[in-house]
């Protein structure tokens, strides 16, 4: 062989060596859609399974922006907030008007004239409002308050209380509030002697009050839950169901006829007025025997329900009717066994939060419910929260994955939504204390949570919340909001958070409604190397195994796809990573491509390596917040 014939031969073979070494790092992840992803069996959990991985669907650019929504609890200036959240995107607010808020003598609603501004503004702003229906135990009723003097030490647990009035006093109806909680009547007087002052309680007395004290008083016009078919139950439902007229005509009175109607916020917190043994909450020992599970049919919760869904249908024949008892309680209530024609639940995850593992595990104490055997030793803090994994059992997925939502319908109803009406993050508790930390991290979550819960079965989501004194709170409108000009321009006035909304929502400017949605297929080649996330009973969890594909189509003739890698812990920093897709299903060949930052505001570098009829082959950069692919046919 000459020399120049020994030459190239080693020029081929070094450069197929180098070939094989570029490739060794590039290969095709697992199967991207995997429905053995959803195989945990209850109770188990599992950190390794990715139950959102189990499905992948293509849904509505349109409707994804008509789920865009926010709680809405500003105090004043609602002309400039209103406006700065609908230029952001926001496309429905939730609105509390609780059941505290209707008057004494039951003719009206206290402060009416800010909930009728607050509604034609959404009117006026194109704003679905999802009015939430609750009563808080703080204020659970139309109530009175007032207060009374103590007039003779009454030691932790006593039965009875000297006041130096009993003037007003109701038995039965009036009480001490706030002794270990915000809780109106947290202590019942049964009876009182009008001579001596002296009150016999309805429970021990919870913390010592000393002579001279003054306390906080109420009177309650109607009493906690009592058993379905009581006379006490039903004067409290009848009560409830006129709260909720004077609400509907709240409503029509402004002209807002496109409306949803949540019933009850959680079960965690200010819910002894309503949830499982009601009236009990308040007497020791109990005075009521309640035979059926409050939120099961015969349950007085589920009973307040039915009558308020029938109730709105009979005036709002379209309103959705959400039920919102099982905001974190996502199973209790099997969504079959719901009143008949509830259009949907709500849930409130979080867990944006620090949670470390293996100290905050669920069920330590019993190793048999984690599917591993063990937890990984990891701090997490994800922007989606944890309930689209399986690190508890309760994971949304086993709800929301597409057989499910075909399947689980209550009586009379077509489609059932699925409402996400809290969700958001607490900086501090992402180890976050700073202004400028605090709004990008509110920023990643705006993105990641709206993009990833709005594609993968939620179809409202509320973000908490609109307003915060301080940018470490959980408020996405400028903290100086007050004293801001009414006519300040968006870009001078917006967070870091509405500004990335505005960029995400504007790219789905164009959504117009579909009567089908084509669906597409990925294939995913990682290019380059990968970062682990921990490693469990000796398996790895990688970065390759939390890339995230969303599509959704715009129209006709575009899609748009938002990708990120799903990072555990936003808090630090990411290193791009590139991917090959081999994305499939469209009618008609692609014929632009553009990758896009709404964080940023820029096109991202994007190359196309194949585009044939139904096909497109892309590598792109992805970061720990979602890039936008945008494909026209």
């Amino acid at each position: 062989m000459s020399v120049k014939a020994k030459t190239l031969l080693q020029i081929l073979i070094l450069s197929v060596v180098l070939t094989a070494l570029s490739f060794a790092r590039d290969f095709t992840a697992r199967q991207y859609v995997d429905p053995t992803q959803l195989d945990v069996p209850w109770p188990k959990h599992s950190h390794l399974k990715l139950p959102w991985r189990a499905y992948l669907e293509t849904r509505s650019g349109y409707e994804f922006l008509r789920g865009i929504g926010v709680n809405y609890n500003v105090p004043d200036r609602h002309e400039l907030a209103i406006r700065l959240l609908s230029e952001a995107g926001f496309k429905t607010f939730r609105i509390e008007i609780g059941w505290s808020n209707v008057n004494w003598d039951e003719t009206g609603l206290r402060d009416e004239e800010r909930w009728r501004t607050i509604l034609l503004l959404c009117k006026r702003y194109g704003i679905r409002p999802t009015i939430l229906l609750n009563a808080h135990h703080g204020v659970p009723c139309p109530h009175k308050f007032f207060e009374r003097k103590v007039v003779a030490d009454a030691p932790k647990g006593s039965r009875t209380i000297k006041l130096d009035s009993v003037a007003d006093i109701v038995p039965r109806y009036s009480g001490l509030c706030n002794l270990t909680d915000y809780w109106a009547c947290e202590v019942f007087i049964t009876e009182f002697e009008p001579q001596t002052g002296e009150c016999k309680l309805s429970k021990p007395l919870p913390k010592d009050l000393r002579a001279g004290e003054k306390v906080l008083m109420a009177t309650l016009k109607y009493l906690p839950a009592y058993p379905v078919g009581t006379p006490e139950f039903e004067a409290t439902a009848k009560g409830w169901l006129r709260y909720v007229q004077l609400v509907l005509n709240l409503l029509e009175s402004v002209g807002v006829d496109d409306f949803d109607i949540e019933i009850w916020n959680e079960l965690t917190f200010g819910s002894n007025f309503m949830r499982d043994f009601g009236i009990n909450h308040y007497y020791d020992p109990p005075v009521a025997e309640f035979k059926f599970d409050f939120l099961h049919p015969g349950g007085h919760a589920w009973e307040i329900a039915r009558r308020t869904i029938e109730l709105v249908k009979s005036q709002f024949p379209k309103v959705r009717c959400i039920w919102g008892f099982s905001n974190t309680t996502f199973f209790h209530t099997p969504i079959e066994k719901l009143p008949p024609f509830t259009d949907g639940q709500s849930y409130h995850p979080y867990g944006t939060g620090t949670r470390k593992l293996p100290e905050q595990e669920q069920a330590p104490n019993e190793p048999w419910r984690c599917l591993e055997g063990e937890a990984p030793k990891v701090e997490i803090r994800m922007p989606e929260g944890w309930a689209h994994t399986f690190v508890q059992t309760e994971s949304l997925m086993r709800l929301l994955n597409p057989e499910a939502r075909l399947k689980r319908k209550p009586v009379g109803v077509d489609r059932f939504y699925h409402y996400m009406t809290e969700h958001g993050v607490v900086p501090p508790e992402c180890g976050i204390h700073d202004e400028q930390g605090s709004w990008l991290l509110k920023a990643k979550t705006v993105l990641r949570s709206f993009c990833f819960w709005l594609n993968k079965g939620i179809d409202v989501m509320h973000y908490y919340c609109a307003y915060g004194e301080r940018a470490t709170d959980m408020g996405l409108l400028p903290t100086n909001l007050m004293e801001l000009p009414d006519g300040v321009p968006f870009e001078r006035a917006a967070t870091l958070p509405l500004k990335a909304l505005r960029n995400l929502t504007k790219t789905f400017s164009d959504s117009e409604p579909l009567s089908r949605v084509r669906q597409l297929s990925v294939d995913v080649t990682v290019l380059g190397e990968q970062a682990p996330i921990y490693t469990v009973a000796g398996k790895t969890l990688w970065h390759r195994d939390v890339f995230v594909f969303l599509p959704f189509q715009c129209h006709e003739r575009k899609f748009v796809v938002a990708a990120y890698t799903m990072t555990y812990d936003v808090a630090k920093p990411m290193k791009e990573e590139r991917y090959r897709l081999t994305i499939t299903g469209f009618k008609g060949t692609p014929k632009r491509v553009r990758f896009y930052d709404p964080l940023t505001d820029k096109s991202v570098s994007v190359k196309a390596i194949q585009r044939s009829s139904g096909k497109l082959v892309v590598e792109i950069s992805v970061t720990d917040y979602p890039r936008l692919l945008e494909i026209w046919l």
